[in-house]
C-alpha cells in the first residue's frame, strides 16, 4: 500500500482519538513523525476543543484501604456518564508503596496536575491519562516566614499560556494577613520563578485556583473594605486584575465552558463572567425543586451550552436544562461516596513524557 500524501494523512489522523493515535505510532515512520509533530498536536487539540469530538473524562481520586485510587468516567456528548473504572496512574507512591491522596487535582488541555503532600514535602506530577504519559516536576522553594509561622494557605493553579506555548503552575502561599508569596513554574524551562509586585491588599481565602481564558483566578478578600473579589492572573503577561463578586456570601468558583463561574451552594444561583468584571446569571434554581438535598454545584456545561451538569451533596448527578428549567437525573456507578475530581479532555499533550508502566499481573478492573 502506498503512502498517503502528507496533507491527507494529516487530516485523517486529526479525526482519531488520542488512544487510537498511540497505536498508529507503530504503523510507519511517516505516521510516527506526523503524530509527534508539535503542529499536529496543536491542531488535534484545537479540533477537539472546537468540536468536542472525543467527549470528556471525569477523573476522580478517592481514598480506599490506605491508598489513593484514580478512576475515570467518559462523559459523552449525549449527556450519559459511563461507569467509573480504575485507571493506570502515575507513580506517586510514598516510602510504604502507598499512593497519597492528592492535595491538588487540576487539569488543562488534557494534562492533569497532581500535587501530594507527605509531612512537609510536596510532590508534583503532570499526567495525561489519555495517552498514559507523565512528567515529574520540581517543587517550589517558598521562603520561610521571618516569624517562623506555618503558612495559613497554600494553593496551586495550572493552565496553558497560548502566547508562549507553555504550561504553567502558579503557587500562592500566605503566612499571615500581610505576607504573601507567589511562584510560577514553566514546563518549557522546567523551573520555578518568584513573582514580585502581586496584590498585597487582598487576603487569600481557601479557594481553588482555576484556569479560564488564559488566566488563573481565585477568590480573595479585600482587606480595606472586607468585600469578596476575584483576582485574575494572566499567564502570558503576568498582569493581575481584580473584580468584585456579584454576591459576597457563601461563594464558590468553577469553570463552565471557558468562563469563570461564581455560584452559591444552598441558593443554587450561578453567575458567569463573560468579560472582565461583567457577570451574567445563567441560572437560579428554586430550592423547593430539590428540597431532598442540601446543595448542588456546577460541574460541566453541555456541548451546546443549553444544559449544565450538577452534582449534589450526595455526589449524585443531574443535567439541568437552562431553557426549560427541567431536571434529568444521570445514573452513575463505580464512584465512591467521597472523592475529588477534575474534568479532563482527551489530547496528545505531553506526548514526550515518560510512559506509565503497569505490571501485567496488576488488574485495572473494579
Amino acid at each position: 500500500m502506498g503512502e498517503f500524501p502528507p496533507e491527507l494523512l494529516f487530516e485523517i489522523l486529526l479525526r482519531l482519538p488520542p488512544e487510537d493515535l498511540l497505536r498508529c505510532l507503530c504503523v510507519s515512520k511517516a505516521w510516527n513523525t506526523t503524530i509527534h509533530d508539535k503542529n499536529f498536536i496543536k491542531s488535534h487539540l484545537q479540533r477537539s476543543i472546537q468540536t468536542n469530538s472525543f467527549g470528556s473524562l471525569f477523573v476522580s481520586a478517592t481514598f480506599s484501604c490506605k491508598k489513593c485510587l484514580f478512576k475515570f468516567s467518559d462523559i459523552y456528548n449525549d449527556g450519559t456518564i459511563e461507569r467509573a473504572m480504575k485507571m493506570e496512574q502515575p507513580p506517586l507512591q510514598d516510602a510504604e508503596s502507598q499512593t497519597p491522596f492528592p492535595s491538588t487535582l487540576v487539569s488543562s488541555n488534557g494534562i492533569i496536575c497532581i500535587r501530594t503532600e507527605r509531612d512537609e514535602d510536596e510532590d508534583f506530577v503532570l499526567w495525561n491519562p489519555s495517552i498514559r504519559k507523565f512528567k515529574k516536576i520540581p517543587s517550589p522553594t517558598f521562603e520561610q516566614s521571618p516569624s517562623s509561622d506555618k503558612h495559613m494557605y497554600l494553593g496551586y493553579g495550572f493552565g496553558y499560556d497560548s502566547t508562549n506555548d507553555d504550561y504553567k503552575l502558579l503557587g500562592i502561599t500566605n503566612f499571615n494577613m500581610a505576607m504573601h508569596q507567589y511562584e510560577i513554574y514553566s514546563l518549557k524551562s522546567n523551573s520555578w520563578r518568584k513573582i514580585r509586585n502581586m496584590p498585597c491588599e487582598f487576603h487569600m481565602i481557601v479557594s481553588r485556583i482555576l484556569f479560564s481564558n488564559g488566566a488563573l483566578s481565585w477568590l480573595a478578600q479585600n482587606m480595606l473594605d472586607i468585600k469578596m473579589h476575584v483576582v485574575t492572573f494572566e499567564l502570558a503577561s503576568k498582569k493581575y486584575h481584580w473584580f468584585p463578586t456579584p454576591v459576597d456570601e457563601n461563594v464558590h468558583t468553577e469553570v463552565l465552558g471557558d468562563s469563570l463561574c461564581i455560584f452559591r451552594l444552598r441558593t443554587i444561583d450561578a453567575w458567569i463572567m463573560k468579560e472582565r468584571g461583567s457577570w451574567t446569571l445563567p441560572y437560579s434554581i428554586e430550592q423547593a425543586a430539590m428540597s431532598w438535598v442540601s446543595w448542588w454545584e456546577p460541574v460541566l456545561l453541555s456541548k451546546n451550552g443549553g444544559s449544565v451538569l450538577l452534582m449534589n451533596d450526595l455526589q449524585k448527578f443531574a443535567w439541568f436544562d437552562l431553557v426549560k428549567n427541567s431536571w434529568k437525573e444521570v445514573e452513575t456507578t463505580g464512584l465512591y461516596l467521597h472523592f475529588i475530581y477534575t474534568i479532563c479532555m482527551r489530547s496528545l499533550c505531553l506526548l514526550d513524557g515518560d510512559p506509565i508502566i503497569v505490571e501485567s499481573s496488576k488488574s485495572l478492573s473494579l
